[in-house]
């Protein structure tokens, strides 16, 4: 995931993150500061650039429901003098106790998956299974996936049922649901 730098809050092809305080103090999730280097803590909505007190207000009650509740929060940031579909602004329990990640990116992005080989590692599965499940999750029908294979569909049809037994799962609906949360939580 790329992370924007304080301040560059204008580029709607990142993502970043940013750990928050239960006083809504901030600082952002860097690869320095996952090593430990201390980060200079503002608030969120300063960070952010926010101007909006009802957007503020609901930030902060949901980052307080993060780290004292440890329940998830979502909200929707637009800007109206901007003309774009606005900002996702993800807000998730951290580890650290009494604080919450709050992760801030455009409504408008696809889902990022991780690559067959790391899909494959992660569940088990053979390459050419992890790439059917890609292929499932990516919409495309089991003959496409066999012509880009250069296999049979029958072949594909039975990597499909062994990766499904493999993952505990039932069917390709549980499949694309799997690699979906896979997708939110990447």
């Amino acid at each position: 995931m790329h992370m924007w730098k304080v301040g560059a809050l204008g580029d709607h092809h990142d993502a970043a993150l940013f750990l928050v305080n239960a006083q809504g103090l901030a600082s952002p999730v860097t690869r320095r500061s996952a090593m430990g280097e201390a980060q200079l803590l503002r608030p969120i909505e300063h960070i952010l650039g926010l101007r909006a007190a009802d957007l503020i207000g609901r930030l902060r009650a949901a980052v307080d429901m993060a780290a004292t509740q440890r329940r998830r929060g979502i909200l929707l940031w637009r800007d109206p003098w901007e003309d774009t579909p606005g900002r996702l602004l993800t807000v998730t329990p951290a580890r650290e106790p009494g604080c919450a990640v709050v992760s801030v990116g455009p409504l408008d992005a696809l889902p990022s998956l991780p690559d067959a080989a790391a899909v494959a590692d992660l569940f088990g599965i053979s390459p050419a299974e992890a790439d059917i499940a890609l292929g499932v999750m990516h919409d495309e029908s089991l003959s496409v996936i066999a012509g880009r294979r250069g296999v049979q569909l029958e072949t594909v049809r039975g990597q499909l049922k062994t990766l499904l037994r493999k993952m505990g799962l039932s069917s390709q609906k549980q499949l694309v649901r799997v690699l979906t949360r896979l997708a939110v939580e990447t």
